[in-house]
């Protein structure tokens, strides 16, 4: 399981396409438009009974919306991992991965202990890293976040989506 910002249709679209052109130019295996997501906090194999738990962290989250605008592409792992991300990653988005992770791990929820990276992974096993040219910025409007669980099937994961929480307007100082 992990919480996650899901795009919606028209963003996950533009992503898509911006994903497709760097397949192109450097190989390596896309991924599929129903999966591209920003990985809030990564939870790993957790039993439904928590489920309650996680529900509780995430309600205690109090973030204003916001808009991230994914203007740079990357690579990790030796060039193997190509993502898209913010140059600037606002303000709002740090607070919400700082407060879902605190929320968690007073529920006893183990985290990655290396600090928030926000990006989109966009295409896996690249036979090349990309080319240091700008990419065209992709504004997507973060409404609210997801608590996703993934599904391993012969064709590669599916993710379902287990709870949804909006991000406040008014937020608590």
């Amino acid at each position: 399981m992990f919480f996650a910002l899901w795009p919606d249709a028209p963003t996950a679209s533009r992503l898509h396409r911006e994903a497709r052109q760097l397949q192109r130019a450097c190989g390596g295996r896309l991924m599929r438009q129903d999966t591209i997501h920003l990985t809030l906090a990564f939870l790993g194999d957790t039993p439904v009974s928590r489920l309650p738990a996680l529900a509780e962290a995430a309600a205690q989250v109090r973030v204003p919306p916001c808009a991230l605008v994914l203007d740079r592409c990357g690579n990790w792992h030796g060039n193997r991992v190509l993502w898209l991300g913010p140059s600037c990653p606002p303000t709002p988005l740090g607070l919400l991965a700082a407060q879902l992770g605190k929320a968690l791990r007073e529920r006893g929820f183990a985290l990655e202990k290396r600090p928030f990276a926000p990006h989109v992974t966009v295409v896996r096993n690249a036979l090349r890293p990309p080319a240091a040219a700008p990419v065209p910025a992709i504004t997507w409007d973060v409404p609210a976040f997801v608590l996703v669980a993934s599904e391993r099937g012969p064709d590669g994961a599916h993710y379902r989506e287990i709870g949804r929480w909006p991000l406040i307007k008014e937020a608590a100082n």
